[in-house]
């Protein structure tokens, strides 16, 4: 197909979101090999100083801004992913990456007190979602990470996060700091 890069860019700008070579080659009716060689021809286009680039999280390819014009783009776009987070939620989230597929009740069994807050913020925030009902008496849904998430911590894949035991903080008003910064507030 002659125009398929410049279909396949449309489509990634209208949807808005990520979307997989498989689902574009399913809906096209192409072969993957093709969407991926398409793809790689819009990444190495858009790799070039641009105020777009083409990312790709766990397979998935999305259209997005540019963090470099993060701070200009920002004054005119209410960004309501990026609210602040409570500690509590911040530790959700932490055990949730650490824990994928993990239960609320498995949650507050290391935390220690009801999570029902913090998760239902997190799922807000869509840096959540349930990825499974468990056979377990209740069926009780299971959580992980989003790509949301990836992307909000500039990695990949949750196996680029630090590892757990060699995480240190020294300075928790340098890293609360650190984050404000980089948020944007």
């Amino acid at each position: 197909m002659e125009d398929l890069e410049k279909i396949i860019e449309a489509i990634l700008f209208a949807l808005g979101r990520e979307i997989s070579v498989e689902e574009i080659a399913t809906t096209l009716e192409i072969e993957e090999k093709y969407i991926e060689e398409a793809m790689q021809k819009l990444s190495q286009r858009y790799s070039q100083e641009t105020a777009i680039t083409l990312v790709k999280v766990n397979g998935m390819y999305q259209l997005v801004t540019n963090a470099k014009y993060y701070d200009q783009v920002s004054k005119f776009v209410e960004n309501t992913k990026r609210k602040n987070l409570s500690s509590s939620a911040q530790e959700t989230l932490s055990i949730i990456a650490y824990n994928p597929k993990i239960t609320k009740s498995e949650i507050e069994a290391i935390r220690g007190v009801n999570s029902d807050f913090a998760v239902n913020r997190l799922l807000e925030c869509g840096l959540i979602e349930e990825v499974a009902r468990l056979n377990l008496p209740g069926r009780p849904a299971a959580y992980s990470v989003t790509n949301e998430f990836l992307k909000c911590c500039g990695i990949h894949e949750l196996n680029e996060l630090p590892e757990f035991d060699k995480i240190h903080i020294k300075d928790e008003q340098l890293l609360v700091s650190n984050y404000e910064k980089k948020e944007g507030r």
